[in-house]
């Protein structure tokens, strides 16, 4: 695939299965030996659904892509509520921005593989969970 190709790709994939919540299109987009590591370990196909269900009304965004070779990366941000458990967090009904960088390899035109950094901290502290610390203007 072409880089334009492979960009879209990952672009459709997000807007499908967050922005519209197609999870029945994900095999569309997941290769079969598909697998996610983040700051919280791996992820299967399952943590899809378990993200939707915590924030339903999540809208992702994506910032800004690269490709190269088989590789995009993706900076993307997204805005939701917490109604649902989310990282073992019991819901706390506050609306969150997150924002993540994943990195992609494709195979035979699905994604094989995501490679995330999770600004979980920020999300976090935006739950109300760990203290934000004071910003001091110079």
């Amino acid at each position: 695939m072409a880089q334009d190709e492979n960009r879209g790709l990952v672009r459709n994939y997000y807007e499908a299965v967050y922005n519209r919540r197609e999870l029945g299109r994900l095999d569309r987009f997941l290769a079969p030996e598909f697998v996610s590591a983040g700051p919280g370990g791996r992820m299967d196909r399952e943590a899809h659904a378990t993200a939707l269900a915590a924030m339903p009304d999540i809208c992702l965004t994506v910032e800004e892509q690269i490709a190269e070779g088989d590789a995009v990366v993706t900076r993307w941000s997204a805005t939701g509520t917490q109604l649902g458990p989310l990282f073992g967090i019991p819901p706390t009904g506050r609306r969150v921005t997150a924002t993540a960088i994943h990195i992609h390899h494709l195979r035979d035109g699905r994604i094989a593989d995501q490679w995330e950094q999770f600004d979980t901290l920020g999300v976090l502290g935006q739950l109300g969970l760990v203290p934000r610390p004071e910003q001091k203007l110079a």
